[in-house]
């Protein structure tokens, strides 16, 4: 067996001493409750891995490199097009009859 101190708050400590009859009775109380901890850290750990694996079987979720994958074939299918230019932007805003938030706010009340 292997040593370990730890520090733990001083009212935990004298419940402990309450409770506990020696320090082999200590040692087996906090053996068994780092076990217990570890037993519901896998326990926890395996639920969660279940949950995600369902997840990507059902599509919800996809894996880093599928979504790497899944971007760059949509990016290649998309048309690349120039960006106007500032001048082109504001020939086209000048177009407008109304001012640029009435026409949003007409546009809003379409849809």
């Amino acid at each position: 067996m292997e040593t370990v101190q730890i520090k733990i708050p001083v009212t935990i400590a004298q419940r402990i001493r309450q409770e506990t009859s020696s320090d082999k009775r200590l040692s087996h109380v906090v053996t068994e409750a780092i076990q217990m901890w570890l037993e519901s850290r896998r326990n926890d750990n395996l639920e969660e891995a279940k949950i995600l694996q369902t997840l990507r079987q059902t599509g919800v979720v996809m894996a880093s490199e599928r979504q790497r994958a899944l971007a760059e074939t949509m990016m290649a299918t998309l048309p690349l097009k120039k960006t106007p230019s500032r001048a082109q932007v504001e020939t086209s805003l000048a177009k407008l009859k109304v001012p640029l938030s009435t026409e949003i706010i007409a546009l809003r009340g379409n849809h």
